[in-house]
């Protein structure tokens, strides 16, 4: 099964390139005959939003350890979970967790609670991203009203159902099982699940307003994309998520950015945009890690991670 995995990643990867890589032959002389320049302004305030979606990230999982009991920092969770982040680099899509929950068992919290807030937070920023994608179709104006409705109309009941912890633990548990886990109990009332639910809808949108300012340090886009591209981001991170084969996404992330985009801008913009979009997320990441190196109690904890 091990060795059909790393066939099936490895294939996967492969095609992804391929398909990338033959819409860059396709579109190359449009690419490099696009005037590709840059406005410092909107690229560093692209920065800063992504910087504050990370952290509203953090602050969600910080949220949800709260809620279930634990009591921690609030500096200390969003330390855990920025730094257990970079663990999405790696192939396999379970290092990232993993790390999470080791970094909460060095703080004395036991891995029952760890783990159960990792599964949480595993699941909501799926779930909300769909909501987020699904309401942004509101606004694709290329389509007739009845076509963006309908899927609104079916997501939100299915969404709010889904929400309640006894629908959401008859899903989850199977799952569970199949992956050789126990059942779980959630103490977390409805309420607490559409608060979490609500926090991770707004950063998803967060996160859209920031690629849409980093769009515009290439091309000039109107206001009212946001929506739209915010559920583009969200959806095409999900996607790039859920492909545990390659590290944080790669090439998956960007395939479904350009098709998307493209629906809306030139094809060798959107390409362009999503290529350079990964250099964006990682310039992020690695200012978040250069903080972490500076802090004395973030580089204490990184010491700690590593066994040094």
């Amino acid at each position: 099964m091990k060795h059909f995995k790393r066939i099936a990643g490895f294939l996967m990867i492969v095609i992804v390139f391929y398909f990338i890589g033959r819409v860059v032959y396709e579109q190359w002389d449009k690419i490099s005959g696009y005037p590709w320049s840059l406005n410092s302004l909107w690229l560093g305030i692209s920065i800063g939003i992504l910087l504050a979606a990370y952290l509203l990230s953090a602050y969600e999982w910080t949220l949800i350890l709260r809620m279930i009991g634990v009591r921690i920092e609030l500096s200390k969770g969003i330390s855990i979970f920025l730094l257990s982040m970079f663990g999405r680099y790696i192939p396999g899509g379970i290092w990232s967790p993993v790390g999470r929950v080791f970094l909460c068992r060095r703080e004395g919290i036991a891995d029952s609670r760890s783990g159960m807030s990792v599964l949480l937070e595993q699941t909501y920023p799926v779930v909300s991203a769909a909501f987020v994608f699904v309401v942004s179709l509101l606004f694709w104006h290329d389509t007739g009203p009845v076509a963006r409705a309908f899927p609104l109309l079916v997501f939100v009941p299915l969404f709010f159902i889904f929400l309640h912890p006894k629908p959401f633990l008859r899903v989850m548990n199977p799952v569970l099982a199949w992956f050789g886990k126990g059942p779980i109990n959630i103490s977390l009332s409805f309420g607490n699940m559409l608060i979490l639910a609500g926090y991770y809808s707004f950063s998803w949108i967060v996160a859209g307003v920031a690629f849409y300012c980093f769009i515009r340090a290439f091309y000039p886009l109107e206001f009212y994309y946001i929506p739209i591209l915010s559920g583009i981001s969200a959806i095409s991170f999900i996607i790039g998520y859920l492909t545990f084969f390659t590290p944080a996404g790669l090439g998956v992330r960007e395939g479904s950015i350009t098709i998307l985009l493209s629906l809306f801008i030139p094809t060798h913009i959107a390409l362009g945009v999503a290529l350079l979009s990964r250099l964006w997320i990682i310039g992020v990441e690695l200012i978040i890690l250069i903080i972490f190196l500076i802090n004395a109690e973030t580089r204490r904890m990184v010491r700690s991670a590593l066994g040094w």
